[in-house]
């Protein structure tokens, strides 16, 4: 989630603080532990999802130029931005050559923003246009110090406007509209991982035109930038076709009226100040906010016409611990339905939860908006209209991909007109269903779907398997659509294979449903996000984020195994951006020899590895390791967290896996020949059985949990560990080798769950603590894999027991 929202108040606890702008960046860590975008467990939950978890990201060109107004021109609001539907003055840059960047438009946001590379490339303090004073940004995550510029002019426009991109921008400033008399703040170059933002204030002066029918995808600076195109035009200038309206609450209505301004310079002690230079405070919609009425409901309960701020800057909806409560939902106490990460402007801040609501509502007029299963986080966020209370909530983009949108923050007075209002249009994608029952078939031939036509940017691409059995689609040459989602059935995978060469990208997700495959033959993935239920294999790049905005590859509850099964075993994965390998994902490797990449499989990421699930190692092309050998598969440039939960090891080896700051990797540590030891630490325990049973439950393929040698991975494995590797009998919850009422306590703590641990109850491997376990339990009740009489030396302490017992009692009597 991107997001700035943020507030600036004058009074002396706020006095040169500036809240909520870059209040994060969330980037969804599904886990599976705490049933990660699932309800309940059930994978049902994401598929039905009618919002997804991240919206667009709206980025626009801008420019600055020298245009202001003196406070000694005579005017009595130079400190008032003033509007212009043109570029005015002198465009600034190094060596006076115009310079154009990306901006985020961000309605949250309560002034603009510049990243530290931007303010030199603005040529900000040759210029004469850096100020002394300073402003505390504080968001989500932390706090940093921005500094306050002189007044200038800003300027953005939509990048179809754009003339050149690169390493560099071009715009046409002819097609550029903007704002003069404008202080803004320089972010510092360490501790601001965001983009440029282009706050509220340009909204308040500007109608605000979202395309997302004009998709534009091009690569900035070696990354893929994907945003609607926006345009600026006058406020009150209609929906442009658009009848769906919900009223904005302007808050407070005045900060509107008055329009956006700084604090001029106020020192009196020097006998020389000008009220324009060095103002006190950046130009800002004084504790401004736009506001939605919201009406949500979860189960029985539900919440009517709460304030919700509308932001832009913000992909995912928010709702504070207050709303979330209302709602049923409590914090401390409830397990959520997913966890997010959020990055904002002082760090990354990890284990924000998320659940989901069952509809939302806004109150509209010209046709309703309602969208059902909805996913929601919960961060409590200052706001901004009433600085040191918390926000109810935030409406993110998530809730109109593929809608176009009109902002419109004209001010009501008196009788006429509209007042400030939200259209919403309906979704403008065209969903494109797989329609060949061939066993290969090309994604770019017209009669490969249902809907014929060449895939394209506004495309909703649904690719499931209508063969009943396995089947590919064969991306041979790059491709471009909105959105794709791959899915299949047990016996009837639907695969979709990118070629040597070739790059398949979203403008928002791509997922990886059940039965569905993504395998890289040499070819490329470029997406907002990736999450896998499926598979992921092969080998080649992945790209996930949005220009500088970095997001994850998301192993929610598939298998990520780099390299082909049907071919060269060895792959490997360079991912430009976040890896994460949740509680119920697997993460499969296959050691042939000791060079990274090459003999061994390797995931190489640029950011941050959020680890967690199985880890499953193979042993292939004859490879056999020697004491000390040692495999490094995966690793991340900005860190790792967490460990693999479950290890599921080649036998007759005892490993370990170290994880270092950047890296984790398998060394082999002595052999060992005990078979059942799943996880290489010399012993039979739970660790062993549960990755086993947990590896049915996701009908696992591996050689490794094939114990009955019969090709399969299923309950009879299960058995033939617990009753003739390990000893024990079936029901044997806690592996005591008694069948008795500890083992009963287990199942029915965590009976109807969705537990596929054996040390959990579930012990035929379904993936359910259910009544088909309770009668495993029954059928060996009370039952003990060793003999009921003691042997004689079990005998004589039982006897030196009761002796000692006897003396206390006696001695009591004394």
């Amino acid at each position: 989630m991107v997001g700035t929202s943020g507030s600036w108040c004058f009074s002396d606890n706020c006095a040169n603080h500036l809240w909520g702008l870059g209040e994060g960046r969330m980037f969804c860590r599904f886990q599976a532990r705490v049933l990660g975008l699932l309800l309940v467990g059930s994978l049902s939950s994401w598929a039905m999802a009618q919002v997804p978890l991240e919206g667009f990201i709206p980025f626009v060109g801008m420019g600055l130029s020298d245009e202001f107004e003196r406070g000694d021109s005579g005017s009595a609001t130079f400190f008032i931005a003033e509007p212009h539907n043109s570029f005015v003055g002198n465009p600034l840059g190094v060596g006076n050559d115009a310079f154009y960047d990306l901006a985020l438009f961000d309605s949250g946001a309560a002034t603009h923003i510049l990243r530290r590379d931007a303010h030199i490339n603005f040529d900000i303090d040759n210029e004469g246009f850096d100020g002394t004073n300073i402003q505390i940004v504080g968001g989500a995550t932390g706090q940093v110090i921005t500094e306050i510029s002189d007044p200038l002019g800003v300027y953005i426009a939509g990048v179809s406007d754009r003339t050149g991109t690169g390493t560099t921008l071009t715009m046409d400033p002819n097609a550029m509209r903007g704002q003069s008399s404008f202080s803004l703040l320089s972010a510092p170059a360490v501790g601001w991982d965001l983009p440029n933002i282009i706050g509220l204030p340009m909204a308040a002066q500007h109608q605000i035109v979202i395309q997302n029918d004009n998709p534009q995808i091009f690569q900035h600076q070696g990354r893929t930038v994907r945003t609607p195109e926006i345009e600026l035009r006058d406020l009150g200038d209609t929906g442009h076709g658009i009848v769906r309206r919900a009223q904005m609450n302007l808050r407070p209505a005045a900060s509107f009226i008055q329009g956006p301004l700084y604090v001029q310079n106020l020192d009196f002690t020097n006998p020389n100040f000008e009220f324009h230079e060095n103002p006190q405070s950046p130009t800002v919609i004084q504790s401004g906010g736009l506001y939605l009425d919201v009406d949500m409901t979860r189960g029985v309960d539900d919440i009517e016409d709460k304030e919700f701020l509308f932001d832009t800057g913000a992909s995912l909806t928010v709702v504070s611990q207050q709303t979330a409560a209302r709602l049923g939902f409590d914090t401390i106490l409830d397990t959520p339905d997913f966890v997010v990460q959020v990055e904002g402007s002082g760090g990354v801040e990890d284990g924000v939860p998320g659940f989901f609501v069952d509809e939302l509502k806004l109150d509209t007029v010209g046709g309703g908006f309602v969208m059902q299963n909805v996913p929601v986080a919960v961060l409590d966020l200052t706001n901004p209209s009433d600085p040191g209370n918390i926000l109810d909530g935030i409406i993110g983009t998530n809730l109109f991909v593929g809608r176009n949108m009109v902002i419109d923050t004209t001010t009501s007075i008196g009788q006429g007109g509209l007042g400030p209002s939200l259209f919403i249009g309906d979704s403008v994608l065209a969903s494109h269903v797989w329609g060949t029952p061939n066993v290969v078939g090309d994604w770019a031939t017209a009669t490969s779907w249902t809907a014929n036509g060449v895939p394209n940017e506004l495309w909703d691409a649904v690719v499931a398997n209508v063969r009943g059995s396995d089947q590919e689609a064969n991306v041979a040459a790059s491709s471009t659509v909105y959105r794709a989602t791959v899915s299949g059935a047990t016996g009837a995978r639907m695969t979709v294979r990118v070629e040597s060469g070739a790059k398949l990208t979203t403008f928002a997700d791509l997922d990886i449903a059940e039965g569905g495959r993504v395998h890289l033959a040499g070819g490329s993935l470029d997406s907002q996000f990736i999450v896998n239920q499926g598979e992921l294999t092969g080998s080649g790049e992945i790209f996930v984020g949005n220009a500088i905005l970095s997001a994850a590859v998301r192993n929610q509850s598939g298998r990520v195994a780099p390299g082909d099964e049907a071919g060269d075993p060895i792959g490997h994965f360079d991912i430009t951006g976040d890896y994460v390998n949740d509680v119920d994902a697997t993460l499969a490797i296959d050691i042939g020899g000791m060079a990274a990449g090459v003999s061994h499989d390797l995931i190489s990421v640029d950011r941050f590895a959020f680890i967690g699930g199985t880890l499953e190692a193979n042993l292939v092309n004859a490879f056999v390791p020697e004491i000390g050998d040692s495999f490094v598969f995966l690793t991340a440039s900005d860190g790792v967290t967490g460990q693999f939960d479950t290890l599921a090891l080649p036998s007759g080896f005892s490993w370990d896996v170290t994880y270092t700051a950047t890296s984790v990797r398998l060394e082999v540590t002595g052999l060992s020949s005990l078979l059942g030891d799943l996880d290489g630490d010399g012993s039979l325990t739970c660790a062993d059985i549960d990755s086993l049973t947990a590896a049915v439950a996701a009908g696992s393929t591996s050689s490794s949990y094939d114990f009955t040698g019969d090709g399969l991975v299923n309950a009879e494995d299960i058995e033939e560990w617990v009753v003739n590797i390990r000893g024990t009998l079936m029901g044997d919850a806690n592996l005591d080798g008694d069948v008795n009422g500890l083992d009963f306590v287990v199942w029915n703590n965590n009976k109807f769950s969705s537990s596929n641990a054996w040390c959990h109850g579930d012990f035929d491997g379904n993936g359910v603590v259910n009544g088909v376990d309770f009668v495993v339990w029954n059928s060996n009740k009370f039952l003990s894999a060793t003999p009921a009489v003691p042997e004689p030396a079990s005998i004589g302490m039982l006897l030196v027991g009761l002796f000692g017992l006897a003396a206390v009692r006696n001695s009591g009597k004394k």
